[in-house]
């Protein structure tokens, strides 16, 4: 049984970070997780990893306890301030990061901001590598975000709209499926919008973070889910093409049990 871990809370720029430790190792590992979810997710790597790693697993904003308070949007400049005073409040100079899912994209953005100071980087699915048209659609245009806030208001004609382009192969059934979960409360609605446009800014240059993870030669894991319909393996191949070296394990499930089988992959190897 894993436990459920105290919440630290880290305040910069009147913004609140709210994280958890696991484990007592030598190795900071920072874990951003996925979408809906907070830092608790990365419990189990407690007895997985804990002697290897110190985990500080983050709450992304507008998830868990971080609160994002800054009338602009998050920017990548913010984003490396934010990081870079919470290593320091922590004590820590090289790190590692692992993030699933939502957090693979701030874990691919922290890379490319402090890959100087990056010893590891663990992506299980990851966004940020191949954006859906879908968010490009719904975030990329003042005109496009004012539809995705009708949208979501609308559930009904989004349903529709849904059920019509998966009966035409335009949209897999699964995903449908992983879209009305994430949408079935007014709560989760408002976090998809906050998450979708206040994030639009957060995602990695893929041919600099391909550079400097050839340059530094930062050894760089991939855990793919072979039935995962929401981040499937070739959406990592922009990446990994750019890559001179890395290691890509693909595991016989979904989308929502890769944190933990990546985990025990993990500890395996260690």
């Amino acid at each position: 049984m894993t436990r459920a871990a105290d919440v630290d809370l880290f305040t910069f720029e009147n913004n609140q970070l709210a994280y958890r430790r696991f484990g007592y190792g030598p190795i900071t590992l920072l874990a951003f997780h996925g979408f809906g979810q907070t830092g608790q997710v990365f419990a189990k790597y407690e007895n997985l990893l804990g002697d290897r790693y110190t985990l500080l697993a983050i709450d992304l904003f507008f998830h868990g306890s971080s609160q994002y308070r800054s009338n602009h949007l998050l920017t990548k400049t913010v984003w490396q301030r934010l990081i870079d005073a919470f290593l320091q409040a922590n004590a820590v100079d090289r790190f590692s990061v692992v993030g699933f899912s939502l957090g693979g994209r701030f874990a691919l953005t922290t890379a490319e901001l402090l890959a100087s100071r990056v010893d590891q980087l663990i992506l299980i699915a990851p966004d940020g590598i191949t954006p859906s048209r879908w968010y490009k659609l719904a975030t990329g245009s003042s005109l496009g975000r004012r539809l995705f806030r009708f949208v979501l208001t609308h559930l009904t004609f989004l349903s529709t709209i849904g059920h019509f382009l998966t009966r035409a192969g335009l949209l897999n059934r699964t995903l449908m499926r992983f879209v009305e979960i994430s949408l079935d409360t007014p709560e989760r609605r408002n976090l998809v919008y906050q998450s979708w446009t206040q994030f639009r800014l957060i995602f990695p240059d893929l041919e600099r973070v391909g550079d400097l993870i050839n340059e530094m030669r930062l050894e760089t894991h991939f855990f793919m889910g072979s039935f995962d319909r929401i981040i499937p393996t070739s959406y990592v191949l922009p990446l990994t093409k750019r890559l001179y070296q890395f290691e890509l394990t693909i595991v016989k499930t979904g989308h929502n049990l890769l944190i933990e089988l990546a985990g025990e992959r993990l500890a395996k190897q260690v």
